[in-house]
C-alpha cells in the first residue's frame, strides 16, 4: 500500500521536468547543428574532425538534460519560496511519504550526469574526477538555491544526488565495458 502510493507520488511528480524536456530538446539539437556545423569547417580546412559524431550527440542530450534540470530545480521556482536548511543526515527520509519521494527523486534526477558527463568531459572517465564533479555539481546547487531561496538547502539532497551520479556512472562503466567486450569477440572470430 505505501509502496504503490510511493510510486504514484514519484510518477505524479516526473510530470513537471517532462514539461520541460522539449525546450531542452530544442536547446540539445540546436548544440548539435552548431557542433555539426563547426565539425564541417574543421573538416574543410584540416581534413579532420573536430569531434566525433557520437560526442556531439552526447553534447546534445547532455545539454537537454541540463536545461530541464536547472528548470526543474531551480528556475522553475520563485525567489524566496523555500528557505529551510538541513544539516541532518536521513532527515528527509523520516518524514512524510512524499519525502520518501524526494529521495528517491534525488537519486533517479543525477543518474544522466554521472552517464553523460564521462561521455563529453574525458577527464570524468575517470570515478576519480566524476562522483567529485557531480558532488560539486550538487552542492553548487543547493547554495544557490540557499542563497535566491528557490529551494531547501538539505544534506540529503547532496548524498542522494551523489548516489544518483555513482548508479550513472556505473551504468556507464558497464556500457564501455560491454563495448570493449563486443569488439574482443568480434576480433576473435
Amino acid at each position: 500500500m505505501v509502496n504503490n502510493l510511493l510510486y504514484k507520488i514519484i510518477a505524479q511528480d516526473i510530470v513537471e521536468p517532462i514539461l520541460y524536456l522539449p525546450k531542452g530538446l530544442i536547446c540539445g539539437a540546436l548544440l548539435i547543428m552548431v557542433l555539426i556545423l563547426i565539425n564541417g569547417l574543421w573538416y574543410q580546412f584540416r581534413r579532420c574532425q573536430l569531434i566525433s559524431p557520437i560526442k556531439v550527440i552526447c553534447l546534445g542530450l547532455f545539454a537537454s538534460y541540463m536545461y530541464t534540470l536547472l528548470q526543474q530545480t531551480y528556475f522553475s521556482r520563485p525567489p524566496g519560496s523555500r528557505n529551510t536548511v538541513s544539516l541532518i543526515l536521513g532527515e528527509t527520509w523520516q518524514g512524510s511519504i512524499q519525502s520518501k519521494a524526494y529521495v528517491i527523486e534525488n537519486i533517479l534526477m543525477m543518474i544522466p550526469f554521472g552517464v553523460l558527463l564521462p561521455n563529453v568531459l574525458k577527464p570524468a572517465e575517470s570515478i576519480f574526477c566524476c562522483i567529485p564533479l557531480g558532488f560539486f555539481f550538487s552542492v553548487s546547487l543547493e547554495y544557490a538555491q540557499f542563497l535566491s531561496q528557490r529551494g531547501h538547502m538539505q544534506l540529503d539532497d547532496v548524498v542522494m544526488n551523489v548516489i544518483g551520479t555513482i548508479i550513472g556512472y556505473l551504468f556507464f562503466v558497464s556500457i564501455k565495458l560491454l563495448r570493449r567486450l563486443n569488439k574482443y569477440l568480434k576480433k576473435k572470430k
